[in-house]
């Protein structure tokens, strides 16, 4: 098998962090580039090497002679590249949020179901050291929970100043809660209702505080605070977990703290001097992503996932704004199947 010949469209930081890790991937090759603004497709190609500037679509990237596409560009602009791809059997990495609707995710989940190429969403914190330490933690029975809190401060409204637009971004809990609200079904199984309080604080065009209760089908509670105003004090990112005598805390994704009983011995870890693309799962997914495709085995974050994840934002905007609970195990059923 040759190697994975790879377009990007989007030539901002996110895909520059995707291209640095693919280039020293020996499976790979970084064929094209393209975005909207010449300039930056440019000094994106001019970093990664001699690489060909394509345009400004996917569709150039296609006629490059791509067999795999990145789109790294803004969270409205997701929905036409990602069909184009998938209609012409073309892999597709699509950095989060799948879609910022349902009606949009269910068009993405079709199509990928109805391609031959591979879908996967971008959900690095799943592969953050931090996160990747709880999930074998739990998976091992060594920690139960039995309930959990969330926590996200972070002053986005403020910098940078377009994820204050949600013409842009879709909503506040599609460009940076969404990472925290994947982490829960990742860790704790699916969801079974869901109650959410929400504001505007501060903002005058969207929904910017968010306290939320979620029900497990395990039997266990979650809740969770999102602020997009309360500035960027360290930490801004927490998850606590409380089980059996046990607990967990993280500090963003910097170092965990585990507690595993009564007269035992506290265990911790610190990534605080690794890397920022391995630190915060990058390496790790893409790792992941090029072996299904190499493989043909499952993507790291399949389709099926993604747009559940897309449904549990639409729900919690819709418990927000409608003042009631969701049953989201019954959503699920009906809309996913």
């Amino acid at each position: 098998m040759g190697k994975i010949r790879v377009g990007i469209l989007g030539a901002g930081g996110i895909a520059a962090v995707h291209a640095s890790i693919l280039q020293r991937d020996e499976r790979v090759e970084i064929v094209a580039v393209a975005d909207m603004v010449e300039a930056a497709a440019k000094k994106l190609a001019t970093t990664i090497g001699e690489h060909v500037v394509c345009g400004d679509s996917v569709v150039s990237l296609i006629d490059a002679g791509v067999d795999t596409v990145y789109v790294t560009t803004p969270n409205r602009t997701h929905l036409q590249p990602v069909l184009t791809c998938l209609k012409n059997s073309i892999n597709v990495f699509c950095e989060k949020p799948m879609a910022t609707s349902v009606a949009e995710g269910e068009q993405i989940l079709k199509a990928a179901c109805d391609s031959k190429a591979v879908y996967n969403l971008g959900m690095s914190r799943r592969f953050a050291h931090a996160h990747q330490y709880i999930k074998k933690l739990i998976d091992s029975g060594r920690l139960e929970p039995f309930s959990a809190h969330v926590r996200l401060n972070r002053g986005e409204l403020l910098n940078p100043a377009w994820t204050a637009d949600p013409d842009q971004t879709g909503g506040f809990l599609y460009e940076t809660t969404i990472h925290q609200l994947d982490l829960l079904e990742y860790l704790f199984g699916p969801i079974k209702t869901l109650r959410c309080e929400a504001c505007q604080a501060i903002s005058d065009s969207e929904l910017d505080n968010f306290a939320i209760l979620f029900t497990f089908e395990s039997g266990m509670v979650c809740t969770m605070m999102s602020s997009a105003h309360s500035g960027w004090s360290f930490p801004f990112e927490r998850v606590e977990i409380f089980g059996r005598y046990a607990t967990l805390e993280t500090q963003e994704i910097e170092s965990v703290r585990f507690s595993p009983g009564l007269n035992q011995k506290i265990e911790s870890e610190e990534y605080r001097l690794l890397p920022h693309d391995e630190k915060g799962g990058y390496v790790r997914e893409n790792q992941l992503f090029i072996d299904a495709l190499v493989n043909d085995s499952e993507p790291p974050v399949p389709v099926e996932q993604a747009q559940r994840l897309n449904l549990l934002i639409a729900c919690v905007y819709e418990s927000a704004r409608e003042q009631k609970e969701i049953d989201f195990s019954t959503r699920t059923r009906e809309m996913i199947g």
